[in-house]
């Protein structure tokens, strides 16, 4: 049985990934949009874009012509980067490259994504994948945290300014996750101790995690919620271990 239509921005690695196989395994036909030419999946029900996601007008005219489905419709904004460099060594540009990934491009693909369920009176919803870093401050990562805040903003505004055609928009805010980018902590003992200092759960965040968190906002479940932020974290951001 198909359950409809998913696009997933980012979908090649990490989050992105798994949130492909996810919604494959759920009965979804995916379209995947990432910088990579590897598609990652080869599968019947898979089809990849190969797209720098700040190439707007290339993005928006995707997301115009993809072919909807009848059942449901989920747009994914997963496609993220960051930096991690003190303050006073953040360049406009390096600022600017942030936000045109993590915000602009969210914003365009978003919008036009609702526009299309109402202009063709469909059902759809977009999650957003934010971070705790839109919920907190952190060293060295000044233009990250802010383009999260600004994800987060930016899903409460989707959210008012679509509700009234049924369409929600959500996101979802992980914590620490074991991807490729932030594979590197996990073999280092200071960075590994952090880690499980900073959450109050014993296990590590895993892509599984958030995609499971992704499947239940994209279903039936999940009619009522629109403008929220789901936190996956392992309990991150409830308080410190004084």
């Amino acid at each position: 049985m198909n359950y409809g239509k998913i696009i997933v921005t980012g979908s090649s690695s990490g989050i992105g990934k798994e949130i492909v196989k996810k919604f494959l395994d759920d009965g979804y036909d995916i379209e995947g949009i990432d910088l990579s030419d590897n598609g990652a999946f080869s599968h019947q029900n898979y089809k990849h874009h190969q797209l720098d996601v700040t190439k707007f007008h290339q993005l928006e005219y995707l997301i115009n012509n993809i072919e909807y489905s009848n059942e449901n419709n989920v747009l994914v904004n997963c496609a993220g980067t960051r930096e991690i460099c003190p303050i006073d060594e953040l360049t406009l540009s390096l600022w600017e490259k942030i936000f045109s990934v993590n915000v602009t491009a969210s914003f365009l693909s978003g919008k036009s994504f609702c526009q299309n369920i109402i202009k063709r009176k469909l059902n759809g919803c977009v999650i957003n994948i934010a971070s705790v870093s839109g919920l907190l401050g952190e060293p060295n990562r000044t233009a990250y945290v802010s383009s999260k805040h600004a994800v987060i903003g930016l899903t409460k505004q989707l959210a008012l300014e679509y509700g009234r055609y049924n369409v929600r928009v959500n996101a979802i805010a992980p914590g620490v996750i074991r991807t490729p980018l932030t594979e590197s902590y996990y073999h280092d003992e200071f960075q590994l101790e952090k880690i499980y200092k900073g959450q109050f759960l014993p296990s590590l965040g895993m892509p599984e995690d958030v995609a499971q968190a992704a499947s239940f906002l994209a279903s039936k479940g999940a009619s009522f919620i629109t403008g929220s932020t789901l936190i996956v974290d392992g309990g991150w951001t409830i308080g410190k271990d004084l």
